[in-house]
C-alpha cells in the first residue's frame, strides 16, 4: 500500500475528512492511502501533486511523520 501526506484543507475540498485520517502539523496535513488518491485521479502521483503531497511507502510516511512532529 502506498500513501501520501497531503494538505488537509485541499483534502477537504476533495471530500476527505480530517477526523477520519491521521493528521499532523496541528491538523494542517493528513495521511491518505493510494485508494483515496485514486478518487482524485487514477494516476496516484498526479493526485498526490494535486493535493500538495508525494506518494510514499508506509516506512517513508512513518519517517516523515516523525520528522514533522519533531519540528512542531
Amino acid at each position: 500500500m502506498l500513501y501520501s501526506i497531503i494538505d488537509a484543507a485541499l483534502g477537504e475540498v476533495y471530500g476527505f475528512k480530517p477526523a477520519l485520517h491521521k493528521t499532523i502539523v496541528n491538523g494542517t496535513k493528513m495521511v491518505v492511502n493510494e485508494n483515496e488518491l485514486r478518487l482524485v485521479n487514477n494516476d496516484i502521483e498526479e493526485a498526490a501533486r494535486t493535493l500538495q503531497g508525494v506518494v510514499m511507502s508506509q516506512a517513508e510516511v512513518v519517517n516523515e511523520i516523525k520528522r514533522l512532529e519533531r519540528n512542531e
